[in-house]
């Protein structure tokens, strides 16, 4: 498959991503916003103290903490629903995982008319990362929250490629006696490479996501408690 095809079949998938899955995000962007109404209430309980306060400041203050806590709830919850959407998506990638592997480790290797085994490792993974970021502009992902968090999975994804390429691929054309490496040898490599290791570590990324947004989650909720608590 042609670069022009991969970044079809990716922009595909990113604008497939939330066909069907409706429901589930809004229903991730409900508990999120329901717990910020329940924070919103713990802290009136816990943390305002309005004997000596005026009606209307108590009423601001709620207000403001019931945007806060409803607006990052709803982030979160998304957050969420989106990762949730993309792990359960990653078995419909295993074509598309090997094709983009494919094509990088080709455009990679295309800068050396002879490649040389002993080329260093920090050179082929900076070639790597120029070739990640410029399909990543080929995708021509707009702004915006949810462009921006499938930027962000595509890193990732973009991420573990890079480490199985100069981990895995080379091991295998490092068992090639000679020096010089055709293109067959490449692409035998490559085709060696499971692709289901790619889709574990990506699983286990997602993972990660997962803590760092519980982990902000805490933090932002937090927050006005450790103010309130601070002053």
């Amino acid at each position: 498959m042609d670069k022009k095809h991969i970044i079809k079949y990716w922009q595909d998938f990113f604008a497939d991503l939330f066909i069907g899955t409706f429901k589930s995000l809004f229903l991730f962007a409900f508990a999120g916003f329901f717990l910020g109404v329940l924070t919103t209430f713990l802290l009136k309980e816990i943390s305002v103290q309005p004997e000596n306060w005026q009606t209307w400041l108590e009423v601001s203050v709620l207000l403001i903490a019931l945007a806060w806590y409803g607006t990052f709830g709803i982030v979160h919850g998304l957050t969420a629903g989106l990762l949730r959407t993309v792990g359960k998506k990653l078995c419909e990638m295993v074509g598309g995982l090997h094709d983009l592997l494919d094509i990088l480790v080709r455009g990679v290797l295309s800068n050396y008319s002879k490649f040389n085994k002993h080329v260093p490792k920090k050179e082929l993974a900076d070639k790597f990362d120029q070739l990640g970021k410029k399909f990543l502009e080929d995708l021509k992902l707009k702004s915006g929250f949810l462009n921006q968090v499938k930027s962000l999975i595509f890193r990732v994804v973009l991420k573990v490629l890079k480490f199985l390429f100069l981990d895995d691929v080379m091991v295998e054309l490092n068992k090639k006696p000679s020096d010089q490496l055709s293109r067959a040898d490449i692409e035998s490599a490559v085709r060696r490479v499971g692709v289901e290791f790619v889709i574990s570590t990506i699983t286990d990324n997602i993972l990660l996501l997962h803590v760092l947004n519980g982990f902000l989650l805490a933090l932002t909720f937090g927050l006005p408690f450790f103010l309130f608590w601070t002053f």
